[in-house]
């Protein structure tokens, strides 16, 4: 009888450990896979950073340490295209290959330069076509983490490599803010690591995701 009774207390019971159970294993998954989004999401935004970063230091000479230069330049500026006409030809002159200057001097080529805005030539067509279209890109929050109020992380400024001045930029976020309403405590991640692309102590283009 007691035996009987102890096994009608006992269903019930394994009947919540067993919600209890699945519940914390449907928890993870769900958290797995939204976490899954954010950090791709979080990489494309650093991946445009970057493509920004760079362009504006071939108009500048360095990267921007800030965003409101950086969105300013890709709101505003203009960037020197070259369009080129004719063909340098193959021929040799007195036993040397024509060289592109000398085309140039002759008349053969010409070589032209158009002002295109920023914005245009920053994320062009050959950009666009190979960039994730998961996620469009938005200008208005391209410096803004998804899913929070909070701006990305800037830094720029230079390192010595092997006697040599290199511009340098960094543009990272925490892990704790790209899972900013997700019950991120005690998962499968530290909170404080840096989700970043570019590198303050290295001459670096590179993000520190798993692939790019």
């Amino acid at each position: 009888m007691k035996a009987k009774t102890i096994a009608l207390i006992l269903i019930p019971l394994n009947l919540i450990l067993f919600y209890f159970v699945y519940n914390s294993i449907n928890s993870q998954v769900k958290f797995n896979e939204e976490a899954g989004i954010r950090i791709t999401e979080n990489v494309q935004k650093l991946k445009d950073l970057r493509q920004l970063q760079v362009k504006y230091k071939q108009n500048k000479g360095a990267f921007a340490d800030n965003f409101d230069n950086l969105i300013y330049f890709l709101e505003n500026d203009s960037m020197p295209i070259i369009k080129a006409t004719g063909e340098t030809p193959d021929s040799l002159i007195n036993g040397v290959q024509m060289s592109d200057e000398l085309a140039l001097e002759l008349g053969l080529i010409a070589r032209d330069t158009a002002y295109v805005s920023a914005k245009e030539t920053v994320f062009d067509a050959t950009y666009m076509n190979n960039r994730k279209n998961d996620f469009p890109l938005n200008i208005d929050k391209l410096k803004t983490i998804p899913y929070s109020n909070t701006t990305y992380n800037i830094d720029a400024g230079q390192v010595e490599k092997g006697n040599v001045i290199v511009q340098v930029f960094e543009i990272s976020t925490d892990y704790r803010t790209v899972f900013t309403g997700l019950d991120a405590e005690n998962k499968s991640y530290d909170l404080d690591a840096l989700l970043k692309v570019g590198s303050m102590t290295e001459a670096s283009l590179n993000g520190n995701w798993k692939s790019e």
